[in-house]
């Protein structure tokens, strides 16, 4: 589903703003094709949308129909806006603002310089990996040159077969495989936890990719 620049993106963004952009209330992000910010009210029923697609809540085993667990989820990243630095942020094409998913990096928790990368995509975005890879690499860039990290780290399930790969161009190991939530025991995978550092990253071929087309 394609929506208007007015629904789904805040008229003072521009494609001329710098890479990183960050105001009381409003942060963005920069990547070639995508634009990362927070959540605005506007973006509620393309957020559910997504949320309550089939293939999505049979993905995660939400049975229910009910779009009472989207709007929660939807109500909470719109508050996280007010945090500082962001929780999560909706990612959408630069294009025509379509919603792509959400991703974002967690410090609450964790320890000192240490964030969790955390990245979701839409149904319709499934399996394209050059998005996935893209929102990563803008992540990890802002974390390491703005929020000065030292480690960050993430999870994704061992069914992603491309996982390895994918953390070797961005400097990252893989540092364990454990038990995941019920929905990736329901089809024999394991949680696949990876970890990268400042310094891996500096030298990855995933930044030098990413600086040279950003």
């Amino acid at each position: 589903m394609q929506l208007a620049r007015s629904a789904c993106d805040p008229k003072e963004a521009s494609l001329d703003d710098p890479q990183f952009r960050a105001s009381k209330g409003f942060m963005q992000i920069e990547a070639p094709r995508f634009r990362l910010r927070g959540f605005l009210e506007d973006d509620r029923q393309c957020f559910v949308d997504y949320q309550m697609d089939r293939r999505y809540r049979n993905l995660y085993d939400f049975a229910d129909s009910d779009a009472t667990r989207a709007n929660q989820l939807f109500n909470l990243f719109r508050d996280w806006r007010e945090q500082d630095p962001r929780q999560n942020l909706g990612i959408f094409e630069r294009r025509d603002s379509q919603l792509c998913g959400c991703a974002g990096l967690r410090q609450s928790g964790q320890s000192e310089r240490m964030a969790v990368l955390g990245l979701e995509l839409s149904p319709d975005h499934w399996g394209r990996f050059g998005v996935a890879i893209e929102i990563a690499a803008a992540l990890l860039e802002y974390g390491f040159s703005v929020l000065n990290l030292d480690t960050i780290i993430g999870a994704t399930a061992s069914g992603n077969s491309r996982v390895a790969r994918i953390a070797h161009w961005f400097g990252a190991d893989i540092v364990d495989y454990r038990d995941g939530p019920e929905w990736m025991k329901a089809r024999g995978w394991k949680e696949v936890g990876w970890a990268t550092s400042h310094s891996a990253w500096k030298i990855s071929r995933g930044r030098r990719r990413f600086l040279k087309t950003n």
